[in-house]
């Protein structure tokens, strides 16, 4: 098997930046543009320099957040949701249980139950809110990689309980057309992980992140106008089976879009989203050494409000491609939700 020679790596990096430096200067010239606070975000995030992670992935689903992300009910209630988040995407190169793989395909198709409730208690302002999420995945990867007795073609298959989301803390402001939110995300190792490399295709990360979450947005109901963004920090433990520790990421998923309709029960747009790792990974496991790594993709957006026998429900439907990618898995998200109050 052929390795990957470090000349052509940073050659073809090189080719990719310019591609994307190309790419950002088209968006400018049409003046394309989001609201001062996200843009702000994105340009400082996009210039930091990045390491490859494990899985070529962060732990926060890029592109989970979108439309009105800033904003939470400020009604008393329990608010729940299904939102069924589909990847397709390949990669040059991965660690994965200790070995390098080359040439990687994977789709993973996560089926996630969300919970939100408010409650009327209230700190520094924001009225506190608490939820999670759980989820069910099946995952499919096909790939090829290096071993102590040769190289050898996997082809994998596997579907159960995934790891799940903890919102310990949610506080929510409203301020004129302004909404915003800070969430205190627990990632848990709840689903199934094994190290065995050929056999068993692991659902589970095998580790446990805090992610700090701010989400604004700018809502103006006499336009329609929403603009909206959320910034997720994710910090990671030592995967000690690996002996892998992936460095420190910033996920930033955002949202432009017009609200319209009789009732401005309609809402259509774009969004995006950005992944940029910010400190190197360490340990044994880290068998690719510092690779940077990011991600940006941008696709259409589109929403609907409604009422079934008076309960408030939410439909919403996304597609964003990976117009860059580096050291990461390159595709496509879609996402589809319902959401309601209950």
């Amino acid at each position: 098997m052929r390795r990957l020679d470090r000349t052509e790596v940073r050659s073809h990096l090189t080719v990719k930046t310019c591609a994307l430096a190309a790419i950002e200067t088209a968006i400018v010239a049409k003046k394309i543009t989001l609201c001062t606070v996200l843009m702000t975000v994105a340009a400082l995030t996009w210039v930091t320099p990045a390491s490859a992670v494990e899985d070529a992935t962060s732990p926060w689903p890029k592109g989970f957040m979108g439309f009105m992300s800033g904003f939470v009910p400020p009604e008393e209630g329990f608010y729940g949701s299904a939102p069924n988040y589909y990847f397709s995407g390949s990669a040059g190169a991965n660690t994965r249980n200790g070995f390098v793989e080359f040439g990687i395909n994977t789709t993973m198709d996560v089926q996630f139950l969300q919970g939100l409730y408010v409650t009327d208690w209230s700190l520094l302002g924001g009225q506190y809110a608490f939820g999670g999420a759980i989820a069910w995945a099946w995952l499919n990867l096909s790939a090829s990689l290096n071993t102590p007795i040769g190289g050898i073609n996997v082809d994998l298959s596997n579907n159960a309980f995934a790891d799940s989301l903890w919102q310990p803390a949610v506080f929510a402001w409203h301020e004129g057309n302004f909404n915003w939110n800070v969430v205190f995300n627990i990632y848990a190792p709840t689903g199934f992980y094994s190290p065995n490399i050929t056999t068993g295709l692991s659902i589970g990360r095998n580790i446990w992140a805090f992610m700090p979450q701010f989400s604004l947005t700018y809502f103006d109901p006499k336009t329609g106008w929403d603009a909206s963004g959320s910034l997720i920090y994710v910090t990671q433990s030592n995967n000690n089976a690996t002996d892998y520790q992936s460095g420190d990421l910033i996920n930033l998923d955002w949202a432009l879009g017009d609200h319209f309709g009789a009732a401005l029960e309609w809402e259509a747009g774009v969004a995006g989203n950005l992944v940029e790792q910010i400190s190197p990974d360490t340990g044994s496991g880290a068998k690719l050494g510092s690779f940077e790594a990011s991600s940006f993709g941008l696709g259409p957006a589109l929403s609907y409000s409604t009422k079934f026998y008076g309960v408030p429900v939410n439909m919403g439907a996304k597609w964003e491609h990976d117009v860059y990618a580096r050291n990461t898995f390159k595709g496509d998200v879609v996402t589809v939700t319902v959401g309601a109050k209950f």
